[in-house]
């Protein structure tokens, strides 16, 4: 059972992976003559398809870095968009004489995963890297046998299994991965209790080993003030899962990560608010570099901890240095 979050682009990224490989596997596994009969562009689509798994990569382990959709993030499918049009414009008979190699085709489509793969693998986490270079080499393998089958039609071998086979591998590794990162409920003999995390495939030791980086992280070096920091970013830096940092910290400090977060933050500008020092920064600029984008946020959860102002905090503790 996938759990929640679907919403999150890096998610739909993800599904729309998996849709593409589905359906190049329905493509190369049904009969090709009726394929051209009955939805021939379609099928002269598919062979295409190469182009699309590279950028769809190298976009969810984006969105996973970054959380967010941009416009521009359509050009990155651009060559998809354009092959389709070269390869159906002469099959279909819209325009003569425009007919493009299939060695060339396999060369550009080559080009785009290794140069999307590249990009991929340099900003995803080390547990996405095996994905990366696997689902990358099997789509390479694809793109060259079609090529060969295309240029020796009738006399190359029925490959479909061969299709079949590497399709299911890829669906195969991408499982591995959900169930790792925790997409999938996994039971474990209730090494975890009952509640929320009951099914949490987190090992003990597992929770620790996080705890101990994230406190390393967000402790030793502040990286808590780093207003974009987000979860998804931490959990990248820490090498684990969103839903297994949030049980962590949900667990271990019985906090969400936003009011964990939040709470470093006000304490960071609590102890500059108490030093003499900090008198010439305003009261903004405090809270921006403890992490905060919002002053009226900053002062809100300020009142809410000291139950007094951040400026009248300062006049109370500083009050002696100033007589």
């Amino acid at each position: 059972m996938i759990k929640k979050h679907r919403s999150e682009v890096s998610n739909v990224y993800f599904i729309l992976f998996l849709l593409v490989i589905g359906i190049q596997l329905t493509f190369k596994v049904l009969t090709k003559s009726w394929l051209m009969d009955e939805v021939r562009f379609f099928y002269i689509s598919s062979y295409q398809l190469p182009f699309l798994i590279g950028p769809i990569l190298f976009l969810y382990m984006h969105s996973r870095n970054k959380g967010y959709f941009s416009r521009t993030h359509l050009l990155h499918f651009v060559p998809f968009a354009l092959a389709v049009l070269m390869a159906t414009s002469y099959h279909v008979g819209w325009v003569k004489h425009l007919h493009v190699h299939p060695y060339v085709y396999a060369a550009f489509q080559l080009s785009s995963l290794t140069i999307y793969g590249i990009a991929a693998y340099r900003i995803s986490a080390s547990r996405f890297r095996f994905f990366i270079i696997a689902v990358i080499s099997i789509e390479s393998i694809i793109a060259i046998t079609l090529a060969i089958m295309v240029v020796y039609y009738g006399r190359f071998p029925d490959v479909r299994f061969v299709f079949i086979a590497l399709t299911l591998l890829i669906y195969w590794i991408s499982y591995k991965m959900m169930a790792d990162q925790g997409y999938f409920i996994t039971k474990q003999n209730g090494k975890n209790g009952s509640g929320k995390y009951a099914h949490s495939s987190l090992k003990p030791e597992e929770s620790a080993q996080i705890e101990t980086k994230m406190t390393s992280l967000l402790i030793d070096n502040k990286l808590f003030t780093q207003s974009s920091l987000t979860i998804d970013g931490l959990a990248s830096q820490i090498d684990t899962s969103r839903h297994h940092l949030s049980q962590v910290i949900n667990e271990k400090l019985n906090k969400t990560y936003n009011e964990y977060i939040n709470e470093l933050r006000v304490n960071e500008a609590r102890r500059r608010l108490c030093d003499s020092a900090s008198l010439k920064y305003t009261i903004a600029a405090i809270a921006h570099d403890a992490g905060f984008n919002s002053v009226s946020t900053f002062n809100e959860i300020f009142r809410k901890q000291y139950g007094t102002t951040p400026s009248r905090f300062r006049d109370e503790r500083l009050k002696p240095d100033n007589s």
